[in-house]
């Protein structure tokens, strides 16, 4: 079986090729394949409501398999910001780049012990006849104070790894996607899909 990505974002859809790859499980952009979807809104506060919602709509859309993820940030330091409504706040059309600064334009005067932050992914998997299964993963550590790193984008380059001396961004895939919130959420699915026979190619 193939597996499809139901996402317009080809950053978020190449770090979660790679997240699913790291475990065994080949899937590919819808859009090589399809005309361009517009996925409804996000409107709950529920990532897992939100991903699977996504994911039952390309599916039956596609007539295919598919995984969609939704994630956010949470930092306690910005109260009432962020979270499940990560993009609906910093805009779905602004740079990873710009997301970041508006982030730490917002923590300037915050010290460093209060800098902490959590990231959250939930991934669902669902089939044209509306199953669906999902899975979950977070990762807490340190706002940044500048962006760093080069080996992966988006809240990546801000997110300050205490134990490692490092963002996440400046940490190779190998040590990197076992970390991360999307990597732990991608290692659960593949296992679900792995104990439902023929799920897995």
């Amino acid at each position: 079986m193939n597996w499809l990505i139901a996402s317009n974002n080809h950053g978020k859809s190449g770090d979660l090729r790679a997240c699913l790859a790291y475990y065994g499980l080949t899937a590919e952009c819808y859009d090589r394949y399809f005309s361009r979807l517009t996925f409804p809104a996000e409107t709950t506060s529920s990532y897992v409501t939100n991903a699977v919602t996504k994911a039952r709509f390309a599916a039956q859309r596609l007539g295919q398999p598919v995984i969609a993820d939704d994630s956010g940030i949470e930092i306690p330091a910005l109260p009432g910001q962020l979270g499940v409504t990560t993009a609906r706040d910093l805009g779905v059309a602004v740079s990873g780049f710009q997301r970041n600064q508006e982030i730490l334009t917002a923590l300037t005067t915050c010290p460093n012990s209060h800098r902490q932050a959590t990231m959250w992914a939930t991934l669902a998997a669902a089939w044209p006849d509306g199953h669906a299964v999902w899975a979950q993963g977070s990762l807490s550590a340190y706002i940044s104070s500048s962006q760093l790193g080069t080996h992966s984008g988006g809240f990546d380059r801000i997110f300050w790894l205490p134990a490692y001396g490092r963002t996440l961004a400046e940490l190779p895939a190998v040590w990197r996607i076992p970390l991360t919130h999307r990597g732990q959420a991608a290692r659960r699915l593949v296992r679900q899909l792995q104990a439902l026979k023929g799920s897995v190619s």
